[in-house]
């Protein structure tokens, strides 16, 4: 049986990333300072802030892959919600430098896309990740 307590943690530790993405998206603000920010803010609240730290560093490391990734499954930046980018941007970092299995990653995805985005950004989510899982871009 699952601990529920670490999934939990592990919940909450992908939606304060998935802010921090937006934030690094929108204001360009530098990581270190993003992940201090975060780990200020949130003290008290059970997160796994060695986790949040090194996969917001992965993304930063890799964002012209990634980026690379996002242009090869056909998406326009400037057509794509910001937030949806965050979400796209999470799971193309831990499918190409991550250590999640790719359903989770897909499910965590539209897991994502339904707390923090619109009614049916879940479904472009998925079928994109699954567009890029089939042709391996």
């Amino acid at each position: 049986m699952k601990n529920l307590s670490n999934f939990k943690i592990k919940i909450k530790t992908r939606e304060y990333l998935i802010q921090a993405i937006y934030q690094m998206l929108f204001s360009n603000d530098d990581v270190q300072e993003i992940i201090t920010q975060f780990k200020e803010e949130h003290k008290n609240k059970k997160v796994n802030f060695n986790e949040f730290a090194d996969s917001l560093k992965s993304i930063d490391k890799n964002k012209k892959e990634i980026e690379s990734v996002i242009k090869s499954a056909k998406i326009s930046s400037s057509s794509i919600e910001l937030i949806d980018k965050s979400i796209l941007i999470f799971a193309i970092n831990e499918m190409f430098y991550g250590t999640l299995d790719k359903p989770i990653i897909i499910d965590e995805s539209i897991r994502l896309a339904k707390k923090f985005s619109s009614p049916d950004s879940y479904k472009f989510l998925n079928a994109t990740l699954d567009k890029i899982l089939k042709k391996g871009i």
